[in-house]
């Protein structure tokens, strides 16, 4: 059967559903509706549709459906059971495919229920498991045993929850250059950090990062790259949500809306209904891990809309590909030695920083800078403006012909998780919150790069990107004397 696309809106007393149903002769005697409480069910073959409301409707006498011939499509009406009674989220079309209602009880085996059929609470995600509004992160990376090295590790997983193996390797068999790990599928957790630590301090050029510091500090006709221009970029997502914000701050307090509300396309709404219906059972140890992918996401986007000022092209996926470490190298751990603390979301944000010092055409701070504002305004417009992020991301990687395994283990899962009830808006925004307090205290001093030092074969030198810039200010001066 095909799941159709289909809006839904709503007024006081009524839900309207526009089921749309191309390419099929129309026969009313062909149609099966069922309203049952929450539930509605329409079923026309090829196309069948069935829908988990927030709240009771009921199937009486003012129930109507009728066919659009024009738009092809069956407009009905339904009426609530509650005259006046709001049913959120009716935008989050994938939200509402109906679904089994699964009892997440605390102890017991952990089972995830794949493809089937699930219901959300109707709440905004207090009664899930993790943290709600009101409650801080714990942001201290779990430790766990080290494994004995001379033990052979028979199956390693990566991805989302991580639950995929035996996919990367195919992979880069067939050109992917995203990929970084000598051996995605036999390599530890561990020494992927490793691994990404070493490639990300040898793909550090300290004389390109020293050339981009002095063409952003001191423009001038004959530079070959304008970073006033990309720094002062107007980002839509950013702008979207100010415009919102600033709207809110001039209404009473009691009349301004909690949430931002995001409008999503007709191609938006197909990908959302497309996403792979499951149900997650997240331990609590492994979701800061999601909530820091989430974060390198949306970083690598914004940076990649801000290189390209809002125009995506054949590098796209590439760029955000290798500015997010869970892609490049599956390292979902996210460790650096300058963070002592184990904090994985600083240590995220320096992650990101020292990678988009190393990969992308521009390399400066304080193109980064103006790309964590832009990651921080997107979280606070909250989990609809997120989604629409992700959805784009979703589709750079899909489209393409080796890229489109990082759609299948990471984007698929992340877009389908992000509209369940387990990550509500209250912990976006204080992942928000939180995100910004981390990335106004990390200066130069933070970002350090190890080099091999001039002059000995295997002895290295820790510098920063304050040391690089004052060399590069000396060597500037230097030149405009001479």
């Amino acid at each position: 059967m095909i799941t159709p696309f289909f809006n839904i809106n709503q007024d006081e007393e009524f839900i309207f559903i526009e089921v749309k149903i191309s390419h099929v002769r129309f026969s009313a005697q062909n149609i099966e509706m069922v309203v049952q409480n929450e539930l509605f069910v329409f079923s026309m073959t090829p196309y069948y549709l069935r829908l988990r409301l927030p709240f009771s409707c009921v199937d009486d006498e003012r129930a109507h459906a009728e066919f659009d011939s024009k738009s092809e499509s069956v407009k009905i009406k339904i009426p609530k059971e509650i005259k006046g009674q709001d049913f959120p989220d009716l935008d989050l079309t994938g939200k509402l495919l109906a679904r089994v209602d699964e009892k997440k009880v605390e102890k017991g085996p952990l089972i995830e229920e794949l493809d089937v059929d699930n219901v959300m609470s109707t709440g905004e995600g207090n009664n899930s498991p993790g943290v709600t509004e009101g409650e801080k992160f714990d942001w201290e990376i779990t430790q766990q045993e080290a494994q004995d090295p001379e033990i052979q590790v028979t199956s390693i997983k990566y991805g989302f929850n991580n639950q995929y193996d035996q996919i990367i390797n195919i992979s880069s068999s067939n050109g992917n250059d995203i990929n970084e790990l000598g051996d995605s599928e036999n390599t530890s957790a561990t020494d992927r950090i490793l691994e990404r630590l070493i490639k990300e301090n040898v793909k550090f050029d300290l004389e390109y990062y020293a050339a981009d510091y002095i063409m952003e500090k001191y423009p001038s006709e004959d530079d070959d790259k304008m970073f006033k221009e990309l720094i002062t970029w107007s980002n839509p997502v950013s702008k979207k949500f100010l415009k919102w914000y600033q709207a809110q701050q001039k209404l009473p307090q009691e009349e301004r809306e909690k949430i931002m509300g995001v409008d999503f396309t007709k191609e938006e709404q197909e990908k959302m209904i497309a996403l792979p219906r499951k149900s997650y059972l997240i331990e609590d140890s492994y979701r800061p891990q999601l909530l820091t992918l989430l974060i390198s996401l949306l970083f690598a986007y914004h940076f990649e809309l801000r290189e390209t000022e809002g125009d995506h092209n054949t590098e796209s996926a590439w760029t955000i590909g290798k500015l997010t470490p869970q892609i490049c190298f599956l390292d979902s751990q996210i460790l650096v030695p300058s963070v002592s603390d184990d904090n994985i979301l600083r240590a995220t944000v320096i992650t990101s920083i020292r990678r988009a010092l190393s990969y992308p055409l521009h390399r400066n701070f304080n193109l980064i800078s103006k790309v964590w504002e832009d990651v921080y305004y997107n979280l606070r417009g909250g989990k609809r403006l997120v989604l629409k992020s992700l959805l784009d991301i979703k589709e750079l990687f899909r489209f393409h012909d080796v890229y489109y395994v990082y759609d299948k283990i990471w984007m698929e899962d992340l877009c389908a998780w992000l509209i369940s009830d387990d990550l509500s808006e209250g912990m976006i925004r204080t992942l928000a919150h939180d995100l910004k307090n981390e990335y106004l205290t990390v200066s130069k001093t933070d970002i350090t790069f190890e080099k091999l030092e001039e002059g000995t074969e295997d002895e290295f030198v820790a510098i920063n990107l304050q040391e690089i810039e004052e060399m590069a200010e000396d060597l500037f001066r230097a030149y405009q004397n001479n």
